[in-house]
């Protein structure tokens, strides 16, 4: 079982437009609402790839009942703590003629040590089930940025392998923790560095830079040009078949969530890193904040090209 964990969920709200006219009444061709929140959408599409998961978090207000229905109607199971508030409402304006997007993050709740503590008490219940605990995400207020390296450290000792997905301080302290696997994009492993990570050969080596700290398995991505993975003294480059992009949210979502589904079946680490490229295309080729399909991620994964780095 995969077990997620999304401190700060959203709902997306997209919007699609021909063109954004600032300071005008602006009419939209079409809207979508989804829910949102790394760990959610991993917990999503590894549902998708057929494979058990719970996805673990707080909801507040209207928007956090969206999130609920949502993950109920896809038969997604979830253990949500309900906090005060209003979960994030994020607003996506995507202007097709131009073919760009402009993203609006709206904060999330302040999260009290009373619900901590009861979310953590469920977490504490289910990592016994688990095989993989994905913790990803943004962390709210009222939670400390030590939350992410706590929990990895527990999984550590309960025998569940982590991935974590986060980006500055949560995650610089994270990887102090150890985790099993880390994915952080190019630029957040260049912030955890403290150096650009501008090119390929430079990608690698903050690669093995991070394994030499303890780190199992480092995947970073780079969005179309696919991703680097080093584990131990291997390394890889993998690389998404060519697909006609419609919007990047979400993609590595998707790739962590064919990673988890590996990890999780004690397969090698390069089915993960060929299941999760094929299903962060598909999520690429879908409007908006949607994901990709099983069907597409299937008709992807033959065209998933793999390179042994040196």
């Amino acid at each position: 079982m995969v077990v997620t964990v999304t401190l700060n969920p959203a709902v997306d709200q997209t919007l699609f437009l021909d063109g954004l006219a600032v300071g005008e009444i602006n009419r939209a061709r079409a809207s979508q609402l989804d829910p949102a929140g790394k760990g959610i959408n991993v917990s999503r599409v590894v549902d998708r790839l057929g494979w058990p998961t719970v996805a673990f978090g707080f909801v507040a207000g209207e928007v956090g009942e969206i999130v609920r229905r949502a993950l109920d109607a896809e038969g997604v199971q979830q253990h949500f703590v309900t906090v005060p508030g209003q979960t994030r409402l994020n607003v996506h304006v995507v202007e097709e003629w131009q073919r760009q997007e402009t993203s609006i993050h709206a904060p999330g709740p302040e999260i009290a040590q009373e619900h901590w503590r009861e979310l953590h008490g469920l977490l504490d219940f289910w990592l016994r089930a688990a095989r993989v605990l994905v913790l990803a995400g943004s962390i709210p207020q009222g939670l400390p940025d030590t939350i992410y390296a706590d929990l990895v450290a527990e999984a550590n000792r309960a025998g569940v392998k982590t991935i974590l997905d986060a980006d500055g301080e949560p995650l610089r302290l994270g990887v102090a923790a150890k985790p099993y696997l880390i994915k952080p994009n190019a630029d957040e492993a260049a912030a955890l560095l403290g150096r650009p990570l501008t090119d390929l050969p430079a990608i690698l080596a903050g690669a093995r830079e991070l394994c030499n700290q303890g780190i199992r398995v480092v995947v970073i991505s780079m969005g179309a040009q696919g991703a680097i993975c080093a584990e131990g003294k291997q390394a890889w480059r993998v690389t998404p078949p060519p697909v006609e992009a419609h919007s990047n949210v979400g993609s590595g979502d998707s790739l962590v969530a064919g990673l988890a589904v590996a990890l999780s079946r004690d397969e090698p680490i390069l089915e993960g890193m060929r299941l999760g490229t094929a299903a962060g295309a598909a999520t690429a080729m879908t409007p908006g904040t949607a994901l990709g399909t099983a069907s597409e991620v299937q008709a992807l994964l033959p065209g998933v090209q793999v390179q042994e780095l040196t």
